[in-house]
C-alpha cells in the first residue's frame, strides 16, 4: 500500500474474544476523507503529518486515559475491561490491544516512538477467571513482544543509514501481519486459554522471547535534555 511517501502511524487493534473471531478495521484520515471498512487481518490506523509537524519529538505513550501502555510491572485486572461486548461477540472476555508506531524526524534522520497498548474502553469481559485474565494478559504481552521487533528492525534499518520511508513503513507492516497471524495461532494452540498446558507453554515462550529482545524495551524520553 502505498502513500505518496507521507509520513504515517499503523496501528493494529485485534479485538480478541474468547470462543470468538477477532474484528478489524480501517480508517484513513488525510484531511479530505474518513473511511472505516471491515477486513480480515489487521487493522491501520494511517495519520498524516503536515511538515511542520515533522521533527517534534513527542513523549512516549498515549494522553487517552482509556490506553494502557504495556508495562512490565503493570498486570492487566479486570477492571480494565470497561467496554461493553457488541450483539455479535462471543465468548466470556475481549481484549483490544494495538502497536502503534509513530513516525517522526530528527535532524532528516527518520525516527519512530513504538508502543504496545490496551485499549480499556473496547476491552469487555462477561466472565472472570484467573485463567481467562492470564490468557487476555498474554495477548497483551505478544504486543509487546511485536512492538519490541518493530524496535529491533528499526534500530537495524538505521544502523545501515536506510532514510527511505516506504522501506521502514514496509518493514513494520511486515512484522504487524505477522503479529496477527501469531495471535491467531495462540488462540487455536490454546484453545482460547482453555487448554492449560499449551497456555503454559505460550506463556514460557512469549516470556523468554520478552528476555531475549529486553534491549528493544521501550524507555521513557525526556523532553528538553
Amino acid at each position: 500500500m502505498r502513500h505518496g511517501g507521507h509520513y504515517f502511524q499503523w496501528r493494529k487493534t485485534p479485538c480478541h474474544s474468547s470462543y470468538g473471531e477477532p474484528r478489524y478495521f480501517w480508517h484513513s484520515f488525510d484531511g479530505r476523507s474518513e473511511y472505516s471498512t471491515p477486513m480480515i487481518k489487521i487493522f491501520l490506523l494511517i495519520i498524516f503529518l503536515l511538515p511542520g509537524q515533522a521533527g517534534h519529538e513527542e513523549p512516549a505513550g498515549d494522553p487517552e486515559e482509556d490506553l494502557l501502555s504495556w508495562n512490565q510491572f503493570y498486570k492487566l485486572r479486570w477492571v480494565d475491561f470497561q467496554g461493553e461486548p457488541d450483539e455479535h461477540a462471543k465468548g466470556d472476555a475481549g481484549a483490544a490491544v494495538q502497536i502503534k508506531a509513530k513516525p517522526f524526524v530528527v535532524k532528516k534522520q527518520i525516527k519512530y516512538d513504538v508502543v504496545a497498548l490496551f485499549n480499556r474502553s473496547k476491552s469487555w469481559a462477561r466472565g472472570q477467571s484467573p485463567s481467562l485474565l492470564a490468557h487476555e494478559q498474554l495477548h497483551f504481552d505478544i504486543a509487546e513482544l511485536y512492538a519490541r521487533k518493530i524496535r529491533k528492525k528499526i534500530k537495524e534499518l538505521a544502523a545501515r543509514d536506510v532514510n527511505d520511508i516506504k522501506i521502514y513503513n514496509a518493514a513494520i507492516n511486515e512484522l504487524l501481519l505477522e503479529s496477527n497471524q501469531i495471535d491467531l495461532k495462540y488462540d487455536l494452540e490454546t484453545l482460547h486459554g482453555s487448554l492449560s498446558k499449551k497456555q503454559a507453554a505460550w506463556s514460557e515462550k512469549v516470556s523468554d522471547g520478552l528476555v531475549e529482545l529486553d534491549q528493544y524495551k521501550k524507555t521513557r524520553r525526556v523532553i528538553g535534555r
